[in-house]
C-alpha cells in the first residue's frame, strides 16, 4: 500500500472539510493555530503593530480619508507605527509588507483603504496565525480637535499619559466570535485590571459585538483621592475618541511566507444591511 504525502493528506482534508457560508459559524478560526496569540494574551510576548494604506487610495475625491482612518488607527492600537505605500498595489505588495514587518518585529500588519465608494475599509492581519479579518468602517467620530461642531463627542478628555488601554470585550459570545475576540485583543498588550480604593488612572478600550458589528469607544477612568480616609475615591470617567463601529465582512488566510490569499468565508456584499446602531455600554 502507497503511502500518502503531507501535501495529499492536506488536499484530502481541504475536500473533506465544508464550505463555510456565515461569519457566525463555529469552524470560522479553525484553520489558525492559536498558541502564538494566547503568548499575546498571557503577556509573555508585547504585540507591535504596523500600519499603512492598501496602495494609492483610489479615487482624488476621498484622498483625505485614507490618513484620517490611519491617524485614528494609530491612537486606537497600542505600540503602532504607520509606513507609506507609495508604490501600486499589486499581488507580490502583500508579501513584501509582511517582510517589512517581521523585520520591526511586528506580530500584527493593519491595511487601510478607502474605495471608489467611499466606504472606509480596514483588514487586521495576524503575523502570528496568518488570519486576516475584514472590516468597513461606520459612524466614525474623531475627537474633537479633529471632528466638526456637529458630532462632538460628550465630556471628552485627553490622558495626561499615554498607557496602555485595559480592553474589555462584550457580547462575543459564539465560537467565531470568541476567535474575532481573540484576534483585537492581540493587537493590545496585557493589562491588568484591579480594583482598588487607592487614586488611579486608567485607558479603557471597549469592544462590544452585535448583529455583526464590532463598537469601539475609548474612555479615560480618573479617581481622585477621597476627602476623608474612610471615604472611597471619586471615580470619573469621560471619553477619549475616536469612536466607530466596524461591520465585519469576512475571513481570509494568508500564507506569511508568500502573501497568498486563502478565503475562508466572505459573503456577498448584499448579504449585509447598515442600519444606523447605537452602542450600549458594557459597565466597568
Amino acid at each position: 500500500m502507497m503511502k500518502t504525502t503531507k501535501v495529499e493528506e492536506e488536499l484530502v482534508q481541504a475536500k473533506m472539510r465544508r464550505e463555510i457560508t456565515k461569519l457566525d459559524d463555529e469552524e470560522l478560526w479553525a484553520e489558525f493555530e492559536p498558541l502564538e496569540i494566547d503568548r499575546i494574551e498571557s503577556g509573555e510576548i508585547k504585540p507591535k503593530t504596523l500600519i499603512t494604506n492598501c496602495g494609492w487610495f483610489h479615487s482624488p475625491q476621498f484622498r483625505e480619508r485614507g490618513p484620517l482612518i490611519v491617524k485614528e488607527m494609530l491612537s486606537v492600537f497600542p505600540n503602532s507605527t504607520y509606513i507609506k505605500w507609495k508604490r501600486r498595489w499589486i499581488p507580490n505588495s502583500l508579501k513584501d509588507l509582511i517582510r517589512i514587518a517581521k523585520e520591526r518585529e511586528c506580530t500584527s500588519l493593519v491595511l487601510v483603504d478607502t474605495n471608489p465608494l467611499g466606504h472606509d475599509e480596514i483588514c487586521i492581519v495576524s503575523l502570528l496565525n496568518g488570519a486576516a479579518a475584514y472590516f468597513r468602517i461606520f459612524n466614525l467620530i474623531p475627537p474633537l480637535i479633529h471632528c466638526s461642531k456637529s458630532r462632538v463627542l460628550q465630556d471628552q478628555a485627553t490622558p495626561p499619559t499615554r498607557l496602555d488601554p485595559y480592553v474589555r470585550m462584550a457580547r462575543f459570545a459564539s465560537q467565531a466570535g470568541l476567535g474575532l475576540s481573540r484576534l483585537i485583543q492581540s493587537l493590545f498588550p496585557k493589562v491588568t485590571h484591579s480594583r482598588t480604593n487607592k487614586p488611579c488612572q486608567k485607558n479603557l478600550a471597549f469592544f462590544q459585538y452585535q448583529d455583526g458589528f464590532v463598537f469601539y469607544r475609548h474612555h479615560w477612568l480618573h479617581s481622585a483621592k477621597a476627602a476623608l480616609s474612610e471615604e472611597r475615591p471619586k471615580h470619573t470617567r469621560k471619553e477619549v475618541g475616536p469612536r466607530f463601529q466596524l461591520l465585519f465582512k469576512g475571513v481570509k488566510k494568508v500564507s506569511l511566507d508568500t502573501g497568498s490569499l486563502k478565503l475562508i468565508c466572505m459573503p456577498p456584499a448584499s448579504h449585509y444591511d447598515y442600519p444606523e446602531r447605537q452602542l450600549m455600554m458594557p459597565p466597568i
